[in-house]
């Protein structure tokens, strides 16, 4: 009994035995080591690409790109709003202090062909007092103005209130100009004079363009005044 139970495990092992070789030779068969696919290229190490990995940006490089980025948001939006004002309307709003510049002006907007509105209001003007300082008695005060005479300067003597005794040299409504007057004025006279500036309610004539120009016609339009002559203010209203 027991050498017929050792053949029957001997046999057994035979046959497992034989069943593995045939499924080995078999995969060998299937895909031999020696005979890859037609298909497939057979390369050396050398024909081998190479993986280039992208290298990382660094700080600068980031920043770069967002100021970048942020530059062209900005022009973007620049172009939109030039593209609005190209396309805007406006009506000037011109005020005159003086009714002699009025007078120059308006040849000008009737050369253009513009429809108008004239009309006056009261508005406030910064001016330049010049003066000198009032002395202690009222005759050198009289002297003062004799003094001023004799060399072709026109003044006068205030007499009330706080001011009493000042001598009075003129009102300008412009820095310069009134700059210019006082050191002229010192060096002649010889006398300490000084500047007051303030705002002074004055009357103005008003023209108000009621017909609608583009940005090219308003740029051409104040290309054409000579602002160092007339006492104008101008403003660039929207229709």
């Amino acid at each position: 009994m027991k050498w017929l139970f050792l053949l029957l495990v001997i046999s057994n092992i035979g046959v497992f035995g034989w069943f593995n070789f045939v499924a080995i030779n078999k995969e060998v068969a299937a895909e031999p080591v020696y005979a890859p696919p037609v298909s497939q290229k057979i390369l050396t190490l050398s024909e081998v690409p190479k993986v280039v990995k992208k290298p990382e940006p660094t700080a600068k490089q980031i920043e770069f790109k967002a100021v970048e980025q942020e530059l062209r948001e900005i022009t973007d939006a620049f172009e939109q709003l030039s593209s609005l004002d190209a396309n805007q309307m406006y009506c000037p709003h011109i005020e005159f202090e003086k009714e002699q510049d009025k007078r120059a002006f308006l040849p000008q907007i009737d050369a253009l062909g513009w429809q108008y509105i004239e009309s006056k209001m009261e508005g406030e003007r910064q001016k330049f007092w010049l003066y000198i300082s009032a002395p202690d008695t009222r005759e050198q005060a009289n002297r003062v103005v004799r003094a001023l005479k004799v060399r072709d300067i026109d003044s006068f003597i205030i007499n009330r209130g706080e001011m009493k005794n000042r001598i009075s040299l003129g009102l300008y409504s412009v820095a310069v100009t009134a700059e210019k007057e006082r050191l002229r004025i010192s060096d002649l006279s010889g006398f300490d004079v000084r500047v007051y500036p303030h705002l002074r309610k004055v009357p103005l004539s008003v023209i108000e363009i009621s017909q609608g120009i583009n940005e090219s016609e308003w740029k051409k339009f104040i290309g054409q005044i000579n602002f160092g002559k007339m006492m104008i203010k101008l403003e660039k209203n929207p229709c």
